[in-house]
């Protein structure tokens, strides 16, 4: 995945569903709880049973007022590209914190933010222990462009981590998808469409073999593959048409493939909640523990079939079985998608918040156990 294509493709698609919100944070041991307060007496906040899920709730408000402390100084090591458009914590509940990306600020500052995977190997820690070292990474760990952070020099000098994971100290997922319970006429969105499958890639080989298969996968039922890895001229997604090969999900195709490049813990990427901005099905592929993390029914997995073929005769029976398919529709288009990184549960207030806080900080002694080790799987199971 490119991060900086990524991060460009969700500014532009998000938009205002959570416009005009105060936020405020609690403080329960050892976990900080993020939510958010709507001046209509509701607020939004991450689902206790799936964790990738906001959901809105009634209640009163009682203060917006913003803590106040003195300003923590962040500063990034290798700052990644799409950096640029994510500096204010305007609007963070807590807001007492600055960002630099001068290198030579490093010795004033409170927390440093390592970019691990494209860290150069001219780089090396301090050893001021009065600073928090976070490391950075927004990557499957097979996507590490470096290997500068498994050096032994930089043994036990992180004391946080900033990944897509939820086990990280600070938790940085692709993006959430928020329960809203609306609903549209189910006939209408089956009936207009005219493809079964549509894929957008741009990376025709990876760790996952998902291009492995979907070669499968097209022996028994229609897959339209846009882009880089295109199997028909015709179907080209240049980065100018973004929106155009997105909005075909609502015209054209009733499913989508949201299959990862790595099968990791927790690696959810764009490709999944991109579809939850149109009225297709996505058919995920990856490494995540999907039924735990997002709601049951709004998503077909490929790991609940035995084959590829198995998975196609699926596909052929929902679409001739409207009752079948709506009942899906019916359930994924409850959610919406939500781009989170303009609320609370952003990273930057996520790492504010938590710099004010007496946190004991951890010594990563084995960054590279943590995150390799039993975290991705290797070899898929599901191809011949």
């Amino acid at each position: 995945m490119n991060s900086n294509c990524q991060r460009c493709l969700l500014i532009c698609l998000s938009m205002t569903t959570l416009a005009t919100v105060a936020f405020y944070w609690t403080v329960i041991p050892d976990m900080v709880v993020f939510q958010i307060k709507t001046f209509n007496s509701t607020k939004v906040e991450v689902s206790q049973k799936h964790p990738l899920v906001l959901q809105r709730r009634s209640m009163v408000i009682t203060s917006t007022d913003t803590p106040r402390g003195p300003t923590k100084r962040i500063v990034w090591i290798s700052v990644p590209p799409w950096y640029r458009a994510a500096k204010s914590f305007a609007h963070c509940y807590v807001r007492s914190c600055e960002i630099s990306t001068n290198e030579a600020h490093i010795s004033s500052a409170d927390a440093v933010v390592v970019n691990a995977v494209h860290l150069p190997s001219s780089k090396h820690p301090n050893s001021d222990r009065d600073q928090v070292w976070i490391l950075y990474g927004w990557e499957a760990p097979h996507h590490y462009a470096t290997k500068t952070i498994f050096r032994p020099d930089w043994n036990g000098r992180f004391n946080w981590t900033l990944t897509y994971r939820l086990d990280s100290d600070i938790p940085f997922p692709y993006n959430r998808i928020v329960y809203t319970g609306g609903s549209v006429n189910i006939s209408d969105v089956v009936r207009r469409k005219s493809r079964s499958i549509a894929w957008f890639v741009s990376n025709c080989g990876t760790p996952s073999k998902r291009e492995v298969y979907v070669g499968e996968l097209r022996k028994h039922i229609d897959v339209d593959i846009y882009g880089a890895c295109r199997n028909n001229k015709s179907y080209d997604c240049p980065k100018g048409r973004s929106f155009e090969c997105l909005g075909l999900l609502n015209t054209t195709y009733r499913f989508y493939l949201s299959f990862e490049n790595s099968l990791c813990k927790d690696y959810i990427t764009e490709k999944f909640y991109n579809t939850f901005r149109t009225s297709a099905i996505p058919i995920v592929r990856g490494g995540a523990d999907y039924e735990r993390l997002l709601p049951e029914g709004t998503f077909i997995n490929t790991a609940s079939f035995d084959s590829p073929k198995s998975l196609a005769n699926y596909i052929r029976y929902l679409e001739s079985n409207e009752t079948a398919m709506g009942a899906i529709l019916e359930k994924k288009l409850k959610y919406e998608y939500i781009y989170s990184e303009g609320t609370d549960f952003d990273w930057r207030c996520q790492l504010c918040a938590k710099l004010h806080r007496n946190t004991t900080r951890k010594s990563y002694t084995d960054m590279n156990h943590w995150l390799k080790d039993g975290q991705c799987l290797e070899q898929p199971k599901d191809l011949p």
